[in-house]
């Protein structure tokens, strides 16, 4: 089956709206999940000459976001997460292994916060993970990679804290 963006973006509104909470993101991943394995779907709006980010979506109501990434090389992201919000990553191409932090020393507008390693796991292509708000993960790929990643309020305002790994 084909997806469209318009269709996607209908059920992810429609997930969203039944259940904002974990509850409905987990609906939003299942979906994410048929959608990356959609080659026709992937070759729209991830193909080869498609800036490294761009947004594929983004809903006037709620403040959901669809971004598709395309990564030519390989890269390493630092311990984050998403302020006040969520994020939702599915794997289209290449593979991203996502590391899972632990908050050892809190960290401040001030000061950065300490993390610790607490897992690893590697999205391969059809598989999409939740981070829920405050969950601190570091993407990092070892060569190229597709993705499309859904953030729940990619325009907050107010300052993002840094974390460091110990």
């Amino acid at each position: 089956m084909t997806h469209t963006i318009e269709t996607f973006s209908r059920q992810v509104r429609e997930a969203l709206l039944t259940d904002p909470g974990p509850t409905g993101r987990e609906k939003v991943r299942t979906l994410l999940e048929t959608v990356v394995k959609d080659a026709a779907f992937a070759e729209q709006h991830l193909g080869d000459g498609q800036p490294q980010r761009r947004v594929l979506y983004q809903d006037p109501d709620l403040g959901f976001a669809i971004l598709g990434h395309v990564f030519h090389e390989a890269r390493r992201t630092q311990p984050h997460d998403h302020g006040h919000s969520w994020a939702i990553y599915g794997q289209v191409a290449g593979e991203t292994t996502m590391d899972g932090w632990e908050i050892v020393e809190q960290a401040t507008a001030d000061a950065p916060g300490k993390v610790r390693l607490r897992d690893s796991s590697t999205l391969t292509p059809g598989i999409a993970r939740v981070y829920n708000e405050g969950e601190i993960h570091s993407p990092r790929r070892e060569g190229a990679a597709k993705l499309i990643r859904i953030e729940g309020q990619p325009d907050q305002t107010g300052p993002r804290l840094v974390w460091e790994p110990i």
